[in-house]
């Protein structure tokens, strides 16, 4: 009872700081693989790129957003492919389609380096980002983030057949609108065949991150030390009773910890 109240009062917060002081410093949109990637940009200072997880979009961060910015960061958010205000395209989607998208829109912006926080399925988007291109990530927060499907607890990947408001709030909560079924088909499909990053991938990764995992989480409290152990420079730290949610249903506590690692 007391993280629901909790929830409410952060998005009332968020809903209050949308409607006086939300007028995006920049927004757009990117062409790559036929689809349209959405971002906003907010604030300015130092950048930082926040990654949501998979059926949800850039506003699951409501938490964070006027925090990050009243911190005095310039915060970079992306619709990934077929979410939010982006459109699905044709290709066959996959973290590292995702990834390239991402880069696209850091390219597009000028953005030669900046911190990321990716979350679930954004997570795993960062991991590759840090991978393939470490000199454009100075530190990185993966939260509840998996770097092979076995780190999922039996039963995650499946969505399930849902009807009447359970159906519409998850088109709801994704953005994705008349796309949601063909989003949901291949997003279901990537979480039980990827990530799969091997022990030297994970080594090779310099980046400075900071692994966060709920208690109660769909990602196994083994895996992610397993995550933070492979990493060159990783640390692990588990909320007490939180879930998959994390950064809605114990926003403070999340909120104190990207401020302590990014600053």
């Amino acid at each position: 009872m007391i993280r629901f109240w909790l929830i409410l009062r952060n998005f009332a917060a968020y809903v209050g700081w949308k409607t006086t002081a939300s007028t995006p410093r920049a927004s757009g949109e990117i062409r790559l693989h036929g689809a349209r990637i959405y971002y906003v940009v907010h604030g300015t200072g130092p950048p930082v790129l926040l990654l949501h997880g998979g059926l949800s979009n850039r506003l699951s961060w409501f938490s964070q957003i006027p925090f990050l910015i009243q911190a005095g960061r310039q915060v970079i958010l992306v619709d990934t492919r077929g979410h939010g205000q982006s459109t699905l395209g044709a290709k066959p989607l996959s973290y590292s389609l995702f990834a390239d998208d991402v880069v696209q829109v850091l390219d597009h912006l000028n953005i030669s380096q900046t911190d990321v926080i990716g979350w679930s399925d954004g997570g795993i988007i960062a991991l590759i980002l840090a991978h393939r291109q470490p000199q454009r990530v100075r530190r990185m927060v993966a939260i509840s983030a998996n770097f092979h499907p076995s780190g999922l607890v039996e039963g995650a990947t499946e969505t399930g057949r849902a009807t009447g408001i359970r159906q519409w709030l998850r088109k709801w909560w994704s953005g994705a609108g008349k796309e949601y079924v063909q989003l949901e088909a291949g997003i279901t499909q990537l979480w039980a065949t990827e990530p799969r990053f091997d022990p030297e991938e994970l080594q090779s990764i310099q980046t400075p991150t900071l692994v966060i995992v709920g208690e109660q989480d769909m990602i196994t409290q083994e895996h992610s030390a397993e995550l933070a152990e492979g990493l060159a420079d990783g640390r692990l730290t588990i909320i007490a009773g939180a879930g998959h949610a994390a950064p809605i249903t114990d926003a403070q506590t999340v909120n104190i910890l990207l401020q302590d690692f990014l600053d």
